[in-house]
């Protein structure tokens, strides 16, 4: 086995499993569309709020996808053979969670325009929306894998991984949100959109080691 035969692997495990990844979809979809039945229609109050559903819908969509990145590995001893494999766990880490992201945010963002205007957001503020979730997304799945990780030996790891991983998400939702609000305002949005950037190549250089190390000890 290489990189490149493990990434097709999993590329294809998620094709098959596809049932996962329509369900975060399926849940962004019905918050971004119920959001403004249960509480306020008027463009007045969605078009400001829009940046905070849209990324509050998009970090539990994250959860719900990442939750069981490695359960199925898990149980059916694949985590054995990466640590036996030879090859460096945090890389293999790493491509999972590539493959994750690619299964679960290129249809998102494809779907997004359409949903933007559910919540009158600007046409013009539509690019920041994209770009902060194309920056800061990248840190939600690798901050999540840390979870999935540490939580993957327990039957009901779910509402321990939730306890872990949401204060993570906190300061990614805020500056991406704020970057929304700026491009709502006309101001700039450098520097938001540079520390969702920092932030994400922070948890790329972290999030494998600590993510390998988590299923060495689950496995353990």
């Amino acid at each position: 086995m290489n990189y490149t035969s493990f990434f097709k692997a999993e590329w294809l495990s998620l094709l098959r499993r596809k049932q996962d990844t329509l369900n975060a979809l399926l849940f962004f979809v019905m918050v971004i569309t119920l959001f403004p039945l249960g509480v306020d229609p008027s463009s007045e109050f969605l078009a400001p709020a829009a940046g905070g559903i849209i990324w509050c819908a998009t970090a539990l969509s994250v959860l719900m996808a990442v939750e069981g990145l490695f359960k199925e590995d898990f149980n059916d001893g694949s985590l054995e053979q990466w640590l036996a494999s030879g090859l460096s766990v945090s890389v293999l880490v790493l491509l999972k969670v590539l493959a994750q992201w690619l299964m679960v945010m290129v249809p998102l963002l494809l779907a997004l325009p359409v949903l933007a205007q559910m919540l009158f957001l600007p046409w013009s503020s539509l690019l920041t929306v994209m770009g902060s979730l194309l920056l800061g997304t990248p840190a939600l799945f690798l901050i999540g894998a840390i979870g999935a990780a540490l939580t993957v030996s327990l039957r009901r790891g779910a509402v321990l991984m939730l306890l872990l991983i949401l204060p993570l998400y906190i300061p990614v939702i805020i500056f991406a949100t704020g970057a929304i609000r700026a491009a709502q305002l006309q101001m700039s949005v450098s520097g938001q959109l540079a520390i969702l950037a920092a932030m994400s190549i922070v948890a790329l250089a972290l999030a494998p080691v600590m993510t390998a190390i988590s299923i060495k000890a689950s496995v353990n």
